[in-house]
């Protein structure tokens, strides 16, 4: 595929999770925001996830509601800048899979219906097997100079 188009996709998932992290600013200053979601989802758990909201979601809400828009935000500032590429993918893929975990749609139809998340995975495991840091990125420049370097 066309590296050019590979550099677009890259940028607008980057800036997707940086709109992302944007909106939960909020979280900042209380973790009530995303305790609210919690209760949503704690409606009707599946087994697993009633376990993940248990013993890591809800233990841990104070830094979860802070780590999440900083994690989104910073993905989306690594990727549009083609900076870390590699380790920015893998924790967007993290953080996908997180978010389903803990509303409790990972391990159900309803992950696969909802085209949302199957998009922005799919996006994101493509991006990550076409080597996206290489044109118009930050990594590809640092390597493209680390190449010329050691020839001469």
């Amino acid at each position: 595929m066309n590296q050019k188009w590979v550099a677009f996709l890259r940028i607008v998932i980057g800036v997707f999770f940086l709109a992302q992290g944007l909106k939960k600013l909020e979280w900042y200053t209380s973790s009530e925001f995303l305790r609210t979601s919690l209760d949503r989802y704690s409606q009707n758990p599946s087994p697993g996830t009633a376990w993940y909201q248990k013993h890591v979601a809800y233990p841990g809400i104070e830094a979860w509601s802070r780590m999440i828009p900083t994690g989104e935000m910073l993905i989306g500032i690594a990727l549009v800048l083609g900076l870390l590429t590699r380790a920015a993918l893998i924790s967007a893929l993290a953080l996908v899979l997180n978010y389903h975990l803990a509303n409790g749609s990972l391990f159900s139809p309803v992950f696969f219906s909802n085209p949302y998340a199957l998009v922005i995975l799919s996006c994101l495991l493509f991006l990550l097997a076409s080597k996206a840091g290489n044109a118009f990125a930050i990594d590809g420049a640092a390597r493209k100079k680390t190449f010329k370097t050691k020839s001469k």
